[in-house]
Parts: structure tokens; sequence; C-alpha cells
């Protein structure tokens, strides 16, 4: 493609491109994770009990922690009761316990079985006793969380649906806004869709702040779900357009461990603020650094020669020619991108999203690519949920736990430059399979041996997820890759829906979650076999390129061999042409 060979001209990874990947890409990820950490941790339920006026009277008057007044909240299946009090038939005996009770704590250090007796025979009163739910009050625990929108509207027991309501809300919001910004990707520029897209994610987050009412704050987080994964996926996207073949893996790198490192951090500053105010203010103002640097953020040369404005695509790439340092003869390149331009003219006026289902080819890729994106979106969210028990309570502990297991990730993009895409998505997904359908096989006397394997599960599919990021950037041709983007994230949001309820499965048995998520990966291990190798291969510029994009390869082709025959090939005739020249 003359567009790659411009490109290299100018520099396909030089100082500009690094610039971009550890500026651009790592900054609106990180974004995109502290605004993903901020929606679990506002809307967090925090431990809760009704309110009794003659025990809250003790709990002020003494030093009663949370688990002291446990003992006088009814049982339910054996665990404290969230929704239901007790409701003493005689209001003297009542008063007698709950006073023996509260002004004997300091026994529980002096004179332990004393005061094992006292709880006893309280915790024996209130199982005599009747029970009634809550009318209006509840207490929390915020030992351990901060007061969230949840504590302030006491959207608990009978208002319990609402936070997961608004939670799904706003992965509607992320469907509709893929599809949206996937259309203005293409049509308007990506520069532009990167200005809207952060415009909405910051000022609806601010307006969250305001939002007291159930109906406005929908509206609020609907909107910030709009945006959500296009600020992170869309600088990834543009940048991946300013690298050449060797080096797309550098955006996906910056990609995975912007994001670990935002869900590593912000559970510890949330651990630390005194109430959610706080944190949602946090997450809409980083984003103003984005806004006030809009006239540096550069528009994608390829989609400029996609569009008909060649011109402009070279002043692009000589501005990158003279930070890389590059000689960059901008009228010999106008003049082969005219050429070009003008030899496909009549493939660019018929090409749109709908022109991906007209040749088999296409169609196979375009269809595989959106299973893999589905079974990876799914199983990556389903495996974060399903670690959330790790911080034994504290739910700040659990998702650094969680995060931590991205780490080894890291190393992928590396993996793929040098394997290639296909066979560590396939071996990837397949790992992350048999350690969620081999599960539920362990006994529960081996508990550590059952955590990592369910560790290994989650930490694999956390690098399948990324590498589905990159097969999607790739497969698409230029002129659609925005709308193509958007359709699997569209699919892929759609699949995310999915995660809470097969999470929820864990309910009914403990093994379901990792069963069901193991097949799904098993699943896209089957689909990513059908798809081409896109490690080493110049990205499709045109529709027809795609339709031809792969045809040349078998299903058993490896990367790293065909590269390896490939420098073989290339020395042996180098070789040769010395000899000759000798």
């Amino acid at each position: 493609m003359s567009y790659d060979k411009v490109l290299q001209s100018a520099g396909d990874f030089g100082l500009y491109q690094k610039l971009l990947c550890g500026i651009f890409v790592f900054y609106t990820t990180f974004l995109c994770g502290i605004n993903y950490y901020t929606q679990i941790f506002i809307f967090d339920t925090p431990d809760h009990r009704c309110q009794l006026p003659e025990i809250e009277n003790y709990v002020t008057q003494s030093s009663a922690t949370w688990k002291d007044i446990l003992p006088w909240v009814p049982r339910n299946q054996g665990y404290p009761s969230k929704c239901s009090k007790t409701a003493p038939l005689n209001a003297t005996e009542f008063a007698e316990e709950s006073f023996s009770y509260f002004t004997n704590l300091e026994y529980k250090l002096t004179n332990p079985d004393e005061f094992s007796k006292i709880q006893r025979s309280a915790i024996s009163f209130v199982e005599n006793s009747p029970q009634q739910a809550c009318e209006e009050d509840w207490s929390y625990n915020h030992d351990l969380v901060f007061p969230t929108i949840i504590s302030q509207n006491d959207w608990v027991c009978d208002d319990d649906w609402k936070p997961t309501f608004i939670h799904t809300t706003f992965w509607i919001g992320n469907t509709v806004g893929c599809f949206v910004w996937g259309f203005t990707n293409d049509k308007l520029g990506r520069k532009p869709t990167v200005l809207l897209s952060h415009l909405v994610y910051s000022f609806f987050g601010f307006a969250t702040l305001f939002s007291q009412d159930f109906i406005y704050l929908c509206i609020c987080r609907f909107f910030v779900g709009c945006a959500h994964h296009t600020v992170s996926h869309l600088p990834y996207l543009l940048v991946i357009e300013y690298c050449g073949v060797e080096s797309r893996i550098y955006p996906l790198l910056m990609v995975m461990v912007s994001y670990s490192v935002a869900s590593m951090t912000i559970p510890w500053v949330a651990m630390f603020l005194p109430s959610w105010n706080y944190l949602a203010i946090i997450a809409p103002t980083a984003i103003l650094p984005v806004l006030l640097a809009y006239k540096w953020i550069p528009e994608s040369p390829s989609w400029l020669i996609v569009v008909g404005k060649s011109e402009k695509a070279v002043e692009v790439l000589k501005n990158v020619a003279k930070v890389n340092n590059q000689n960059f003869d901008s009228k010999k390149h106008e003049d082969e991108l005219l050429k070009e331009r003008e030899a496909e003219q009549s493939h660019l006026k018929k090409e749109s999203i709908i022109n991906i289902f007209v040749t088999p080819n296409l169609r196979k890729n375009a269809f595989l690519v959106n299973v893999i994106c589905m079974m990876g979106f799914m199983c990556y969210y389903g495996h974060v949920q399903n670690t959330s028990n790790l911080g034994e309570g504290n739910v700040y502990k659990s998702y650094f736990l969680g995060s931590i297991v991205e780490v080894p990730c890291w190393s992928i993009p590396f993996i793929i430059n040098k394997f290639g895409r296909r066979w560590p998505l396939i071996i990837l997904f397949f790992v992350s399979g048999v350690c969620g359908t081999s599960y539920g096989l362990i006994s529960d006397e081996w508990y550590y041996t059952s955590l990592t394997i369910a560790l290994i599960g989650r930490m694999t599919v956390t690098a399948a997820y990324f590498i589905c990021l990159q097969y999607g950037s790739e497969i698409f041709p230029t002129k659609i890759r925005g709308q193509g983007v958007a359709m699997c994230e569209i699919l892929g949001g759609i699949a995310i829906f999915l995660s809470p309820s097969i999470v929820y499965l864990a309910k009914v048995s403990p093994i379901l979650p990792l069963l069901i998520l193991g097949m799904c990966s098993l699943l896209g291990a089957v689909a990513a076999f059908g798809l081409p190798e896109t490690a080493g291969c110049s990205l499709p510029q045109t529709l027809q390129e795609a339709r031809e994009f792969g045809k040349n390869q078998s299903y058993f082709d490896c990367f790293c061999v065909k590269k390896n025959n490939r420098s073989s090939i290339e020395t042996k005739e180098e070789n040769l042409t010395f000899l000759q020249n000798s």
C-alpha cells in the first residue's frame, strides 16, 4: 500500500508515535479506568441493617461497633437480615436485655465468659421475638466503604433494584454510544469525535454530582456510558493508524498498562475519601486536560486519504516526519497518494458497513471477529465481577487484588508481535475455558488450588480480551474501520449485559459462573481458529482489499513460522545477490 510506504518515509514508529502512545493513549485509557471504578464505587451498597431507636440510643452513648450490634439483628438463612428488624412483644424485657448487653460491652476484654452469656441471652431474645419489615430508616456500615449514592438515598430492600437499573442504563448507553460515535468517527473524522465524546463524558460526569432524582441520575449515567469505551478505544484506533506494521502492538501495550494502573490506583484513592462526591468530582475533572489539549490532537492521515483529503494527510505526515527527524518529500508523496486515490475512487463511493456482508470472505471474518469480541467482553467482565470476594468484605481491596492478576498480561503485545494474533488468542481462550470448566471438579478442601485455577482463568481471558481489541481494529478497512469497531463494541456491550446474570448464578451453585464463562471461552477459541492472521500485514484500506484479506492463509498457518521462513528466504536471496556481484 502507498500509505504504508509514505508513513514509513515519515517514520512509522518514531518520537511522534511514542508520544501519542505514552501520553494520548495512556491518559485517555486511564480516564476510562477512573470512570469505570467510579461507576462501581459510587453505586456500591454498603452493609446495612434496619434502625431500632432503642438500640441506636445505646450506639451513640457507647463505643459499640458494627459487629457488637449484629446480635440484635434478626437472622435470615444464617446471616444478619438487611431488611427486617426485631418487633419485641414485651418492651420492658427488651429494654432490660439491651441495657444489660450494651452496659457490659467492656466485658468482651475483661470477662469474656460473662459477656458470652449476656450475648447468648440477647441472641435468644431476638430469635424468639417476631420480626417486621423496615419502614424507612436504615443504618450503614461505613467502616470499609464511604457513604455512597445508595446509602444516601436508602436504595435498599424494596428499592435495591435501582442501582442495578442504573448500571444497566450505563451499559445501554455504552452500546448506543458505540453506534453513534462509530458513525461520526467515519463521517466527521477521528479528531472531532474525540472532542465530542470527551465533552459528553465530562459534562454528564459533573451533572451526576447534582442528580438526586432517580430518573435524572439514570439520564446522566446513560450519557456517561455513551462515551465510556469511546474515550479510550478511539484514541487507540487513531494511534494504530499512525503506526507501521511491526509497531501496532505498542498502542495496545499502553491500553493494557494504563487500564491496569487505573484499576490498582483508584481503589486506594477511594479508600481514603470521605464520601462518593469527591470521587465523582475527580473522575470528570480528569477529562479536562484532554479538552484543553484538543488543538494538539492529530487527525488520522489514513482517514484523510480515504475521504479524499490527501493534501491534508500529507501536511499531517510532514509534521510527523519533522518530529521524527525524517526527510519527507511532500510533493512526491502527495502525487503517489493522489494516483492511488484516483485508482480506488470507484470502490470508495460504494463503501459502507453494509457491504461487509456482500462477499463470503469478508462476511466470515466480520462474523468471527464479532463472536470473539462478544466472548472476550462477556468473559472478561464476568471474571472481574466474580473475583469481587477476594477482599474479605472490603470492596476496594477486592478490586485491587483482582487488578494485580492483569499485570502479567502486559507481556501480551510482545507475544503477539512474535507469534501473531491468532494462535495466542486461541491458546488463551482455550486455557481460560479449561480453567473455568475444571473449577467445579476440585474438592473444597483444595481451596488454594481452586483459587489459583480461577485466577489463571481470569488472567488468560484478560489477555484474550485485549487481543480481541487488536483484531477488531485490524480486520476492517480504513473507510469503515470506525463503524466496524463500533459494531464489535455494540455486540460486545450486549454480551456484557449477560455477565452480571451469569455471576448471580453463584447463589444457585458457586461453580456455575466459571463453568458458563469457561464454555464461552472455548467458543471464543473455536471462532478465533477461523480468523486470518493480521500480524505483519498492511491494514486494508478499501473493501476490495478487505475482501481478499487472508485468502492466501490456511487454518494451520503460524505467523512466527512464516516469518522465519520469509527471513530465511530473504537471507538466501541476499547471499545469492552478493555472490553474483562478486
